[in-house]
């Protein structure tokens, strides 16, 4: 089967704020803090200066607590970060703006892509029950029941609201219980528990309730310069780090462009990735399947891989192969086939001239990658790394997603983005090889998309 996957201190002193919370940021510059984890959550407060960081300010403070860009104003990441968020250490947190100053921060407790290895229900629950009561006592309020998004049998999610005046406190936490399934008995699986703090009014619409787009605001992120390059601006970075989460870290994207709030982490539990195995591409098309009923999207499938389309194409190549006199690929007739494996075996210069004679659906894959981007939507892209040469990632071979977000029709190429934080916003490759080292294509749309 083939598999998707990749291969200055801070003083800080307690200071009384609002809420019961700490201000965490001391005006001093002297103090250190080396091999101290730093409480986290005191940036939190209400009136912590922390909401009004622009950039510059941000980058200052924070590079302590080992946060990095994603996307320099837009988005910072640290795996983990220097301190606790209300006494408890983070495998991961991500920090979002909004109009040049914080907006959201989501710590990651737990999850299953990051964890060595897995957590028992007991500690999950033990964890789950000694956060809340912490963040009930901090915040001096109550927990409300969140909303239960999940709509499938195998998995199980839960939220913890606390609603301050101008902030959202959601303690999330999800697991797949045991089970049998296609005759197997399954364990209690902990997905993931998160904290995600937001700027937030009682008003204001849920981000997970925004399934409609508005098209003139969609068709505002395509940008054109005079190299003849078309791209779609404003498609958010997530860093999947070193898990095999291209595809729900892939998947993660388009939806937080749209507007849905959602990460790889409930992909991925959707999904049945794991960290070393990546996510097999029926499990990832099931997880889109489920994600686009749940937020009522269509899922469009542009090219699909089968196992005999994948034969037709390695019975063009050897046409090819034995016109050029260069060495055939030979598929056993039984037992297992290993996909990357085969293309590795495949020469570059070959593959593409098989493909490209392939007129009609090479013109096809053009034409979608076109009408697409022209409508401010991005691109699944699945694709066999190792074929044409990309230096500078950190996968180099296998099956790996990513998103397609542009075209230059003068140059004849893709305009795509990797999963990898910064540096992979915006890379580009002939359409011929692109098109020649593609497995799968689709597209994920909400409903207003125009086409």
């Amino acid at each position: 089967m083939m598999t998707l996957k990749r291969k200055r201190k801070i003083g800080w002193s307690p200071v009384v704020a609002g809420l019961g919370l700490l201000l965490c940021l001391s005006a001093a510059r002297g103090q250190e803090s080396d091999g101290e984890l730093l409480p986290l959550e005191n940036l939190l407060a209400p009136n912590s200066a922390f909401w009004h960081w622009g950039a510059e300010e941000f980058e200052q403070h924070m590079r302590r607590a080992d946060f990095r860009w994603m996307e320099e104003g837009v988005s910072a990441r640290a795996a983990p970060p220097r301190g606790t968020f209300f006494g408890v250490r983070a495998y991961e947190s991500v920090i979002r703006f909004q109009n040049g100053t914080p907006h959201s921060l989501i710590a990651y407790y737990f999850n299953r892509g990051d964890s060595q290895v897995a957590m028992s229900e007991e500690a999950f629950q033990t964890l789950v029950r000694e956060l809340s009561g912490t963040i009930s006592e901090r915040l001096r309020r109550q927990a409300l029941p969140g909303e239960n998004r999940s709509r499938s049998v195998r998995v199980r999610d839960d939220v913890l609201m606390w609603q301050l005046p101008e902030h959202r406190f959601e303690l999330s936490f999800s697991y797949s219980p045991p089970r049998r399934e296609d005759g197997r008995s399954l364990p209690f699986t902990a997905e993931y528990v998160r904290l995600s703090v937001q700027k937030f009014r009682p008003t204001d619409l849920p981000a997970h309730s925004q399934t409609f787009v508005n098209v003139f605001d969609i068709l505002q992120n395509i940008q054109r310069n005079e190299a003849g390059d078309v791209w779609i601006a404003n498609v958010p970075m997530v860093d999947q780090g070193p898990k095999g989460y291209c595809a729900t870290a892939t998947a993660e994207r388009v939806m937080r462009y749209f507007g849905q709030d959602v990460d790889q982490h409930q992909i991925a539990q959707l999904a049945n990735s794991s960290a070393e195995g990546g996510t097999s591409t029926d499990d990832f098309k099931r997880a889109l399947e489920a994600i686009a009923r749940q937020y009522r999207y269509s899922l469009n499938t542009h090219i699909g891989w089968d196992f005999r389309g994948f034969q037709r194409m390695v019975d063009q190549y050897n046409r090819t192969a034995r016109q050029r006199n260069r060495r055939e690929i030979h598929l056993p007739r039984s037992g297992t086939v290993f996909v990357d494996q085969v293309y590795n075996a495949f020469d570059r210069e070959t593959l593409v001239e098989s493909r490209v004679g392939r007129r009609t659906e090479l013109n096809r894959f053009e034409e979608r990658v076109r009408r697409y981007v022209d409508a401010g939507a991005p691109l699944i892209w699945g694709v066999m790394l190792g074929i044409v040469p990309e230096p500078g990632i950190p996968q180099t071979a296998g099956g790996h997603l990513r998103l397609i977000i542009g075209y230059n029709p003068q140059t004849r190429e893709v305009l795509f983005s990797d999963s990898w934080g910064r540096g992979h916003e915006l890379k580009r490759m002939p359409i011929d090889e692109a098109f020649a080292i593609t497995t799968a294509l689709y597209t994920l749309e909400p409903r207003g998309l125009r086409l």
